[in-house]
């Protein structure tokens, strides 16, 4: 039997870099190479919040979706088929004008 000293109450035990856990990167290639994506990484590829995205869903406006159970997930060529869509020159373009009809205000509401 050894006689391996305990740690004081408190104190923290340093990790020995066997034991470390890597970190894991942000997107990692099998999140890259999949179909479909979930809200949260289609609102990180479209740069916008989870909640922007839900309000596209709900009043129109966002790429297309589905609904599988209680899961919303995109078609990844769906959403960057969307944004190529938006893509504009400049704010004369006739992109722009339609960018802007589409996403309906809240003011124009029923």
């Amino acid at each position: 039997m050894t006689n391996i000293p305990k740690p004081k109450t408190g104190a923290s035990v340093p990790l020995s870099p066997e034991v470390a856990v890597p970190a894991r990167p942000p997107t990692s290639p099998a999140r890259i190479l999949r179909p479909y994506l979930r809200g949260g990484e289609a609102a990180e590829l479209i740069g916008v919040s989870i909640r922007t995205l839900e309000k596209y869903r709900s009043i129109g406006g966002g790429p297309p979706f589905l609904k599988v159970g209680s899961r919303v997930l995109y078609l990844r060529e769906d959403v960057e088929a969307w944004l190529q869509r938006h893509r504009c020159r400049n704010t004369s373009d006739d992109n722009y004008a339609a960018a802007l009809r589409e996403i309906p205000s809240r003011r124009n509401r029923p």
